[in-house]
């Protein structure tokens, strides 16, 4: 059996509304665009949404209209895709890396406290596989050091936790609409704030700086090139009606995956947060980090798909140059870095498919145990 990583959830309506759009000739910002912005306000219940590019370009200009600037220094984890440190280094700040949780993989809100200094200007959580960090605590010592907090909420798009949605707590949440993300145009993100103000920034930021009015145009402030298109906007306007429905089958094929390895040896994965809404992004395993890549090589025989999310950040050949990062700063990151293996989990999946990924998971393992 063939299980492939990834399957968009498009049907023939997204792809009719954006074909529609596509035949009318209004390809840029238009109509579709500002309904999808709508539709994340009222979702996130915050008063700012401006969609764009990519998850990228969504921090990129939230550091920007936070005030993070060369010299400063922003907190974040190292266990994460490297758009959410570069943009860091893009502003000219410096990425200050803390640990994460043991069964969460989420950044560790002790580990952030302790990384806070006079040059510190903002922190970037990762929620991460569709569970948030813990926003609450994360407010409050932002609010106490007079720091930003900017949500890398890539996963994060259906989470709550302590009745706290992404972008409520924080000067802006980013969000990425890459292919393998729960809603999807391929590329394209989306940055949400509390404060319509804000809202103005980060759309300036994100169109060049160029405001507009009575048919005419002015640069206000150094902007990018950061917009999203209209058609893109019209595949994730209906894909935002199908949240709840698609929400209840990840749910699903998660706990199907959670009952159906658990107790495996040499296996483990992260553990729900009581009481809080995943968005049941991902699910991964982690296994012994020295038999990883075969044990993906064995199932990729076996025609099942993976991916990994993430190995650390500190250790990409680009920042042990650059920042002279070592093995062994960040310990936890590190072992489920490169312990992970991430499992196709997306709502076409078939009750048959999952359940010969689970056989075939258990297959490889005890082989690599028996060896």
């Amino acid at each position: 059996m063939k299980v492939q990583f990834l399957k968009p959830n498009l049907n023939e309506t997204d792809i009719k509304e954006a074909a529609k759009v596509l035949k009318s000739g209004w390809i840029t910002y238009g109509p579709k665009t500002k309904e999808f912005e709508e539709a994340l306000k009222k979702h996130f219940k915050v008063g700012g949404a401006v969609f764009n590019s990519s998850g990228t370009a969504a921090l990129h200009v939230a550091l920007i209209a936070a005030g993070v600037r060369p010299g400063d220094e922003v907190v974040t984890t190292p266990l994460s895709y490297v758009a959410t440190s570069n943009v860091i280094l893009y502003v000219g700040a410096k990425p200050i890396f803390v640990d994460v949780e043991p069964n969460t993989g989420l950044i560790d809100v002790a580990a952030v406290r302790r990384a806070i200094t006079k040059k510190t200007k903002a922190i970037i959580p990762v929620h991460l596989y569709g569970q948030m960090a813990d926003m609450k605590k994360l407010a409050a010592l932002a609010k106490k050091h007079n720091l930003a907090i900017i949500e890398d909420a890539a996963h994060s798009l259906e989470s709550k936790r302590d009745g706290i949605m992404s972008g409520q707590k924080s000067f802006a949440a980013a969000f990425s609409f890459h292919a393998a993300k729960n809603i999807t145009s391929g590329e394209g993100g989306a940055v949400v704030c509390k404060d319509p103000h804000v809202e103005e920034i980060l759309r300036l930021l994100c169109e060049g700086g160029v405001a507009k009015g009575g048919g005419k145009r002015w640069m206000e402030l150094l902007g990018y090139k950061y917009s999203g298109t209209n058609f893109q906007a019209a595949l994730l306007v209906n894909q935002m009606k199908r949240l709840d429905s698609n929400l209840k089958k990840r749910e699903k094929i998660w706990k199907a995956y959670a009952q159906g390895l658990r107790g495996v040896k040499g296996l483990s994965f992260p553990k729900l947060i009581p009481g809080a809404k995943s968005a049941y992004h991902m699910f991964v395993i982690w296994v012994d980090p020295d038999k990883r890549d075969k044990l993906r090589s064995k199932l990729a025989d076996l025609g099942v798909e993976t991916s990994i999310h993430f190995n650390p950040i500190h250790l990409e050949p680009y920042y042990r140059k650059e920042f002279k990062y070592k093995p062994g700063m960040f310990p936890v990151a590190e072992r489920l870095g490169f312990s992970t293996i991430t499992l196709p989990l997306y709502p076409d999946l078939t009750t048959a498919q999952q359940n010969y990924v689970i056989r075939s998971v258990k297959k490889v393992i005890d082989e690599s145990y028996a060896a």
